[in-house]
């Protein structure tokens, strides 16, 4: 028997949608196994719609940084930042974002969850890679999962951090990224240039 693709003519069109918007996108074809104990809940999300979600690399400049207390030396150099988060359970620093809510576009699911997740609102600007993923059992199941991670630049709006506890460890604005990242993170930070 054939396996059943689940969401793969949704997750076509929405790539589909990206690529005529927006020019010159890197698009990563992946393939994973999940372990059989953990298959039926993921499947069981993407028989309800669920295609991925959105992350974005938000940007923010000098000009957008509050005051220097009047303790700090007048002479200390600003630079672009960018926002980073580290999730519980793990000890790489990732982007601020999520899955995607029904009705939602990846662009609104992306800076919806920025907001959630860190309390800095942001603007994207536009997508610099795309992960299309399908995702298989390995166990007996026979189904393939098909998602889309879209990650974006952005821009900082306002806000100040204020973490979610109970998904984030922590978030800050690095000059430099960190040594430890995710591998989408590391793609952007190798053209990164604050």
């Amino acid at each position: 028997m054939a396996p059943t693709d689940v969401n793969r003519e949704a997750v076509e069109r929405r790539k589909a949608r990206l690529l005529d918007e927006y020019d010159g996108v890197s698009v990563r074809e992946e393939h994973e196994e999940i372990p059989a104990r953990l298959f039926p809940e993921l499947r069981d999300l993407a028989r309800e719609g669920y295609t991925g979600g959105g992350y974005v690399w938000v940007v923010r400049g000098p000009q957008q940084t509050a005051p220097l207390a009047d303790s700090l030396p007048s002479d200390i150099e600003e630079r672009r930042r960018v926002l980073m988060i580290l999730s519980r359970g793990t000890d790489r620093w990732g982007l601020p974002g999520g899955g995607r809510e029904c009705g939602e576009t990846y662009e609104e699911a992306a800076t919806r969850e920025v907001s959630e997740e860190t309390g800095i609102d942001c603007s994207v600007v536009e997508p610099f890679l795309i992960r299309q993923r399908v995702s298989v059992s390995k166990g007996e199941h026979d189904e393939r999962l098909h998602t889309l991670w879209v990650f974006f630049d952005g821009r900082y709006e306002g806000g100040t951090i204020r973490i979610q506890p109970g998904e984030l460890n922590g978030a800050a604005w690095f000059a430099d990224p960190p040594e430890r990242m995710h591998p989408e993170n590391e793609f952007r930070a190798a053209e990164w240039n604050p």
